[in-house]
């Protein structure tokens, strides 16, 4: 792991593998930076939530792409910061996907986009930027 001082608590990275498997361990990364914070309940849920939903389609999308992918986590201004980077990507604007009719009966609706509208539901901002290859999404969640 990769530790970056800062202020508030500092910024902490860690690369983990391209696999599903890497979920626990990544969960447990996130818990371990949150219980040096002061958080809200429901916090490391949402979080975690988050993180699952775009690090499974970051493996998903991109399966040939390089063995890690990096997690960020730091603290600016009583929030939560968390990104999420992959090398050697196509673009796709995850702030820019379709939103999700959820009041249309299973049957009518497409297949796909459901975790990325509940992530943009979840977080208090997301930002995307593709340079060169690579991929980062950056998400905040107060810590209030």
């Amino acid at each position: 792991m990769r530790q970056v001082s800062g202020r508030a608590g500092g910024r902490v990275e860690k690369e983990f593998r391209r696999t599903f498997d890497s979920l626990d361990e990544i969960f447990q990364f996130i818990e371990s930076f949150l219980q040096t914070e002061s958080s809200s309940p429901g916090l490391l849920h949402d979080v975690n939530f988050a993180v699952e939903e775009l690090f499974t389609n970051m493996v998903k999308y991109n399966p040939s792409g390089p063995p890690d992918i990096a997690l960020g986590l730091s603290v600016e201004d009583g929030d939560l910061s968390v990104s999420l980077t992959d090398r050697e990507t196509e673009p796709f604007d995850v702030t820019q996907a379709p939103p999700v009719d959820i009041h249309r009966p299973i049957e009518e609706r497409k297949p796909g986009g459901l975790g990325l509208h509940l992530v943009k539901k979840v977080v208090d901002s997301l930002e995307y930027r593709h340079a060169r290859g690579t991929t980062t999404i950056k998400f905040s969640k107060s810590l209030r």
